[in-house]
């Protein structure tokens, strides 16, 4: 009769023993309970850095390709990175910066001169700047000027994630003449074997538009 029990109370204790193991890898068994979900983030400037084809100008249009062009060249006219030898590439007319490509030589010079160091200052002190386009942009009735505004959020510390940014804002007029060939991908002059050639280096793509800033007037509010 003991011998029967012992048999039966050990063969209870190997059910529980296999029940609570099963129990167990029913919990923690994530097989079949992983939910994936693809993100595309932009690696890049460069059309071959993103999924995807491109989109031609006829699905952008005109009107938006302008603005994309006047957003680019607002950002390049503000931005800081804390690094002093970006600054110095981006006045150097040698390193053929997007904002030197796209500037006529006097607005690209009144930019060297009077907005430049105060960039480099700040970007040797470890400052940040990023560039934030706002509202529509738009030409104003008998205007040459092209209207953009914009805010500016600054960071001064450097490493500090507690800093809450600097926010100012202004408004920019830029005379960018009266057309802008944004139809045409490069130089007028150039073959388009030497633009594809200047994209294959890397050049940044806004840079290969026939789009010039003559003139730029900043109001800071």
């Amino acid at each position: 009769m003991k011998r029967l029990i012992g048999f039966l109370f050990g063969l209870a204790t190997m059910v529980m023993v296999f029940g609570a193991i099963y129990v167990a890898a029913s919990i923690y068994d994530t097989t079949d309970k992983f939910v994936i979900e693809p993100y595309f983030l932009r690696t890049g400037a460069r059309s071959s850095d993103l999924p995807g084809l491109p989109k031609s100008l006829a699905e952008v249009g005109k009107r938006k390709m302008r603005d994309w062009l006047i957003q680019k060249y607002v950002t390049e006219y503000f931005y800081i990175v804390p690094d002093a030898e970006n600054i110095n590439r981006r006045m150097t007319a040698a390193f053929n910066s997007p904002l030197y490509i796209m500037s006529s030589p006097a607005a690209f010079a009144e930019w060297r001169q009077k907005v430049a160091p105060e960039m480099r200052n700040m970007a040797e002190d470890g400052v940040r700047r990023t560039v934030t386009i706002f509202n529509g942009i738009f030409k104003p009735d008998q205007s040459d000027y092209w209207r953009v505004d914009y805010e500016l959020k600054t960071w001064y510390k450097p490493n500090d994630v507690s800093e809450v940014p600097e926010i100012t804002r202004g408004t920019m007029y830029l005379d960018i003449g009266g057309d802008m060939h944004i139809d045409t991908i490069g130089n007028v002059k150039q073959p388009i074997e030497e633009v594809q050639a200047a994209l294959k280096r890397g050049i940044d793509p806004a840079a290969v538009f026939v789009f010039t800033v003559r003139r730029v007037l900043d109001e800071k509010r």
